[in-house]
């Protein structure tokens, strides 16, 4: 590294002097081959050298030691990853035992041997001219400077395989020259410098000494051709160890350092504190992972940080209780331990007259705190304590109620405590997530005429406490009020004057105005609360979808099964009229002597019982925030069954072996029949067709080999049977025979998606 500062230093030296138009050839004898191979990269003139030097091998592998610049504007600490540079392989020659990749660019200088065998036997290293030529000899010059060596392999085999018959051609590069760069910026030695072909940008600023401890880590700019390809950060291997975009560099290229924009302290109980760079948009989050996360004793909601006010022209120091918060004009932050004096302290914060910091020392538990506190405008039915267990390293987090003594008589206080309560008009609540989510689950949601309000509530409570906080409009509303607790599937209707309840997650009151009336409905299967739900008259799927808690990660939503009595009712009617047509019709044509027909296939249609249960299905696409979950208002007596993940494809009807089978992807319908044997002999093969998951019905086109039907789990197909009726009087019992064996069809496809 001594030698290279005094010949750089030589060549400025060179550069400048209006005497040193040229390099005198003394001067050139007292180089080393290394320092001649720089000069003739560096200088701009051609060196004459003899043979003699000029096939020394270039400078052998050597440790460059980086002394530490100092930066006038360094805060105390240690900067992180600056030091990554002090130690590392600078090596000009390319380790010869590594295998080329194809796409490696050639080089000025680079050799190249070819060995032609066959016909003709020759050897020839080529050396890559200043021109950006090789000459071959007997054929003329090619041009090959920044094209890859595999393009470089087939221009060369094609001009010999021109020239020659029979020979064969072996390319591969017999000596590598050192790459050009130049590196600027915020680096200690920023020039330009030969670097080994195979140099990576990390790998590169090793030549410049490193970067300055005022440069970017962050942002490391590859400049080609005069424009910015890649930016590099080098956290991402500093810190995750992934180094895929620290990239090959190329002759000619040019790398930027530029200065970092914000440096953050991070002290106390985090595993690696440190000086961190911090990008723009980076919060407290990123720099504790920059640090490798808190240790375990961290306080993690007793964190300060150092902010720069810049209206202010001050530097002040605030608790942080949010880690997403943004790293925006912040110096430092420490991250305080368990062990330290202030754990002792309780914080209090919200709607008292007097928030802060209490002594643990001077209350014996939550009660006694509480009767010591002076409350403004304060939510009573529901408060907030946080606390963390050091012993057995526990957050835990209780809910109380101010007007039920017995959620806070029995609750001991730990150090490091953190109670808040909510303003009662403002009712939000400055809480860790985790509580957040708590106090969500514990939300008394009332409905009134088309609005709903939400109060967070633990505890005993009056109903008629929240309906006269609202100052509600009771004039017109009927006092009885249903209360439903999804969790206990308990639903009670009475008096909202007299209500009185223990808080459970996910209650409910409804009233209802006069002029309307709640409807009943059922929801069944893979949802969170399954159960008979009274809801109001206006209520679509969608609601009852929320009321019921969502859906279990099993359910099947593309065949979710809505079931109406109406629907029910009307098929119900149409199977009795056709069994009493096909009856009549058949006695009749017996005692006549006519010849009927398939006479057994219409008994059986006759009797053949179907289960109601699994009549009424009202088809469409039902799955959440779909427009018929959104616009279908629901009625009493409405059944929603939401079936589990079926894996299954059903075949019904006509087939040698009706049956059900795994499911495969690109299952067609043929496919599906020849699994369950084939056609039998009466097979109506014209009027197959697919009773998807959401009760749609698929006709296959003339016949099942002619178009296409995608099948999917839980769908089945049909065939039904070819009706054969000789008596001309009785032909138009053909539609009713076929009304019978569709429906009769559907009630199956229902029943095996709803038990799956």
């Amino acid at each position: 590294m001594l030698q290279r500062n005094y010949l750089l230093a030589f060549l400025i030296f060179c550069s400048v002097s209006s005497a040193a138009q040229s390099l005198d050839s003394s001067l050139i004898s007292q180089l080393t081959p290394d320092q001649i191979a720089m000069a003739r990269e560096v200088y701009s003139e051609n060196i004459t050298i003899d043979k003699e030097t000029e096939n020394l091998p270039l400078a052998n592998e050597s440790l460059v030691n980086i002394k530490t610049i100092e930066d006038s504007n360094k805060i105390s600490g240690k900067k992180f990853g600056y030091d990554f540079f002090s130690s590392m392989p600078t090596s000009l020659t390319a380790v010869g035992d590594l295998p080329l990749p194809n796409d490696y660019k050639i080089s000025l200088r680079d050799q190249l041997r070819v060995i032609l065998s066959g016909s003709r036997d020759a050897i020839f290293d080529l050396n890559v001219k200043l021109d950006g030529t090789i000459l071959f000899p007997e054929l003329g010059s090619m041009f090959v400077v920044g094209q890859s060596f595999e393009d470089v392999k087939e221009k060369i085999s094609d001009l010999i395989n021109q020239a020659y018959i029979g020979v064969n051609v072996d390319v591969s590069i017999q000596n590598l020259s050192a790459k050009k760069i130049t590196i600027v910026g915020a680096v200690k030695t920023p020039g330009t410098y030969l670097v080994n072909p195979f140099t990576t940008i990390t790998a590169a600023l090793a030549y410049s000494g490193g970067i300055s401890d005022i440069g970017s880590l962050r942002d490391i700019k590859l400049i080609r051709n005069n424009k910015e390809i890649h930016s590099f950060d080098l956290y991402e291997l500093l810190i995750k160890g992934d180094r895929k975009n620290d990239i090959t560099i190329e002759a000619g290229d040019t790398i930027l350092i530029n200065s970092a924009s914000q440096f953050v302290e991070i002290t106390g109980a985090v595993k690696r504190p440190a000086i961190y760079e911090v990008l723009n948009d980076e919060k407290f989050d990123d720099i504790v992972q920059f640090a490798l996360g808190f240790e375990p004793l961290a306080n993690k909601s007793n964190i300060s940080a150092s902010f720069l006010d810049l209206d202010a022209g001050l530097i002040v120091t605030k608790n942080i209780d949010n880690l997403n918060q943004t790293l925006s004009n912040v110096l430092s932050v420490n991250i305080f331990s368990y062990k330290n004096e202030e754990s002792s302290n309780i914080k209090v914060e919200g709607a008292i007259e007097e928030p802060g910091f209490y002594k643990l020392a001077n209350f014996e538990n939550l009660e006694d705190l509480i009767s010591n506190l002076e409350f403004v405008d304060v939510y009573p039915w529901l408060g907030v304590l946080e606390q963390f267990d050091e012993n057995k390293l526990i957050t835990s987090i209780v809910l109380f109620n101010l007007n039920d003594p017995s959620t806070y008589s029995s609750i001991q206080l730990l150090p490091n405590s953190r109670v808040f309560f909510a303003d009662i008009n403002e009712r939000s609540f400055n809480v860790g997530d985790l509580a957040k989510k708590m106090i969500k689950d514990y939300e008394l949601k009332i409905n009134y005429q088309g609005l709903t309000y939400s109060f967070p509530v633990y505890g005993k409570y009056y109903v008629k406490s929240f309906v006269d906080l609202l100052g509600l409009d009771m004039s017109d509303v009927d006092a009885e009020a249903t209360y439903i607790s999804p969790l206990d599937s308990f639903i009670t209707t009475e008096d909202y004057k007299t209500m009185q309840f223990v808080a459970k997650k996910y209650h409910i009151v409804s009233f209802r105005s006069r002029a309307n009336e709640l409807i009943t409905v059922n929801i069944s299967g893979a949802v969170e609360f399954p159960g008979i739900y009274s809801l109001d008259v206006n209520s679509t799927v969608e609601d009852l979808y929320r009321i019921a808690g969502g859906f279990k990660n099993y359910a099947y939503l593309d065949g979710i099964i809505f079931i109406r009595d109406d629907i029910k009712r009307t098929q119900i009617r149409s199977i009795e009229q056709s069994r009493r047509s096909l009856d009549n019709a058949l006695l009749t044509s017996i005692q006549s002597g006519n010849d009927v027909g398939d006479i057994n296939l219409i008994r059986t249609l006759s009797d053949t019982p179907i289960d109601t249960d699994n009549l009424g299905r009202l088809s469409g696409d039902f799955t959440p925030n779909s427009r018929a979950a959104r616009n279908t208002t629901l009625l009493t007596g409405d059944r929603i069954i939401v079936p589990k993940n079926p894996n299954s494809i059903n075949v019904l009807g006509e087939v040698l072996n009706p049956t059900a089978f795994v499911y495969s992807d690109n299952l067609s319908v043929n496919s599906a029949i020849k699994q369950a044997g084939g056609f039998q002999e009466y097979a109506d093969k014209r009027r197959v067709y697919v009773i998807k998951a959401d009760g749609s019905i698929k006709k296959i086109p003339r016949n099942v080999f002619s178009g296409t039907i995608d099948l999917d789990p839980g769908d089945t197909v049909v065939v039904p049977r070819k009706i054969i009726i000789n008596a001309r009087g009785l032909q138009a019992l053909i539609p009713v025979t076929r009304v019978l064996s569709d429906i009769a069809f559907s009630a199956s496809a229902l029943e095996s998606l709803a038990n799956n």
